[in-house]
């Protein structure tokens, strides 16, 4: 064989073994270094699972409503209004209204399986601003839907509530 022939072979297959690799490696370490998000650096220590989601009361009264629900129905905890009721894009000031609904506390959501849609809403309305509670009837009646007030302890006659579901 001849010798430039050789050298030929050789060099390319430096290029194509040796170079190119290094330059792919190169260029993807530059691009996860590039891409890289420091924005959030929080130690391990920081953050942690809250112990309990659920105070006993709360979660006591999730069982009643489980219960109650019978497999029929599914209920959330901890929602808001944005997350019940749509409002319509033409409304005067509608990101604002939008973010005020967001900030209407609802404690108990029951939504129908079948259906997906929200049969009934109850909540503690002293977690609430009077302004609050009563725009959050306004348009849970306006959407009929079922509204009712615990009081304190999150209490409430099973018989209302299966009467609201039943209706």
């Amino acid at each position: 064989m001849n010798a430039t022939v050789i050298l030929s072979y050789t060099f390319m297959y430096f290029v194509l073994f040796v170079i190119v690799p290094l330059v792919v490696v190169t260029f993807v370490m530059t691009c996860i270094k590039f891409f890289q998000t420091t924005d959030v650096q929080m130690a391990a220590t920081e953050v942690s699972i809250k112990p309990h989601l659920l105070d006993t009361q709360s979660m006591e009264f999730l069982k009643t409503l489980k219960t109650i629900a019978k497999g029929r129905y599914d209920v959330l905890y901890d929602a808001s209004l944005v997350n019940v009721v749509d409002i319509d894009q033409t409304v005067k000031n509608h990101d604002e209204v939008q973010e005020y609904m967001e900030h209407c506390h609802l404690d108990y959501v029951v939504v129908d399986n079948e259906s997906s849609s929200v049969k009934l809403v109850m909540t503690n309305p002293e977690e609430s601003s009077s302004d609050q509670v009563e725009f959050i009837e306004k348009c849970l009646a306006y959407t009929g839907v079922q509204f009712i007030k615990l009081d304190r302890e999150k209490h409430c006659d099973e018989a209302l509530i299966r009467n609201a579901l039943a209706a």
